[in-house]
């Protein structure tokens, strides 16, 4: 689910307000050391298989093959719709399975969007934000980055529940390719907050902070009116 990937907190940094109130950070001294962690397996790890990936694969292969592993998403996104109220998401993320799935080959083209049903982003965190769950205590996950105990949960939850469906195999097989398009998209963004930042971990925390209770009350607002 890339609400908790590195490519929203990215997002998250660029769109952000100069002040932030303060996050609720009591695991601080670990999630350092797990930022820390993280800037070491991008730099080492993930940025090398990021310049490989776009030097030997053409754009629109790249561009094909990541809306293929993101239409693998829409069904984790309908029933996140359905537990939370929202019938209409779920709604619009089967239709758009069932047209990109057969019409689209696979996913490769995003033939529904095409034809005026865009994807709409809503994972499990999600869900359970629409009913009130409070944020909780700051995390960051490894490899994954900023999230929340209640997204975190939610999400290693739904993961859980699929790997006992399809396999832990095929999930986690999906979720890493998720978590890498998704890191080298990003992958530019952060290599500037590292540099550029006095501390990246607090700029990191607070612009996602800022940008996940907007989106969590947008969702809510958004389940209250259906």
């Amino acid at each position: 689910m890339r609400q908790a990937c590195l490519a929203i907190a990215t997002a998250a940094v660029l769109l952000a307000p100069a002040t932030a109130p303060a996050a609720y950070d009591p695991l601080e001294a670990v999630n350092r050391r797990v930022h820390a962690f993280n800037a070491l397996a991008q730099e080492h790890v993930l940025a090398p298989m990021a310049a490989l990936w776009r030097t030997h694969v053409p754009e629109g292969w790249r561009r094909g093959i990541g809306q293929a592993v993101a239409n693998l998403g829409e069904p984790v996104t309908a029933a996140s719709g359905l537990a939370a109220g929202e019938p209409a998401v779920a709604g619009q993320a089967l239709l758009r399975f069932g047209i990109n799935t057969t019409l689209g080959l696979g996913g490769v083209r995003d033939a529904a969007a095409e034809w005026g049903w865009p994807r709409r982003p809503f994972a499990p965190g999600d869900a359970v934000c629409a009913w009130g769950v409070p944020s909780g205590p700051y995390l960051v996950l490894p490899l994954l980055g900023p999230s929340s105990l209640r997204d975190a949960t939610a999400g290693f939850a739904a993961n859980a529940a699929l790997a006992q469906g399809l396999g832990i195999a095929p999930v986690a097989a999906w979720q890493g390719s998720d978590g890498f398009l998704a890191y080298a998209a990003a992958e530019e963004a952060l290599r500037r907050i590292e540099a550029q930042s006095l501390d990246p971990y607090a700029v990191l925390r607070s612009a996602w902070r800022q940008r996940r209770a907007v989106s969590c009350a947008v969702d809510a607002a958004a389940a209250a009116q259906e």
